[in-house]
């Protein structure tokens, strides 16, 4: 996954500024850092973050979406 996708489209994530030399100063990091754990956008991303991790784990499950479908291949495969 790349910082695009995880900062716009999951936002799951936090994406620091850099300076004219294409470089993040320590000040944005501690800025950056400093809004994931205060502010209520850390907490935000936070559950953003569960739930997506309690998606992926049902979808693992063995009646899960993508248990299923490895099971439909293999089944396909056999018979082909």
């Amino acid at each position: 996954m790349n910082a695009v996708m995880l900062t716009d489209g999951l936002k799951v994530a936090l994406r620091p500024e850099d300076n004219e030399n294409g470089l993040v100063e320590r000040e944005e990091v501690a800025k950056v850092v400093r809004r994931l754990m205060e502010d209520q956008e850390g907490t935000e991303i936070a559950e953003r973050m569960q739930n997506l991790k309690n998606a992926a784990a049902e979808t693992m499950q063995a009646e899960g979406s993508s248990t299923k479908i490895l099971l439909q291949l293999g089944v396909y495969l056999m018979r082909n």
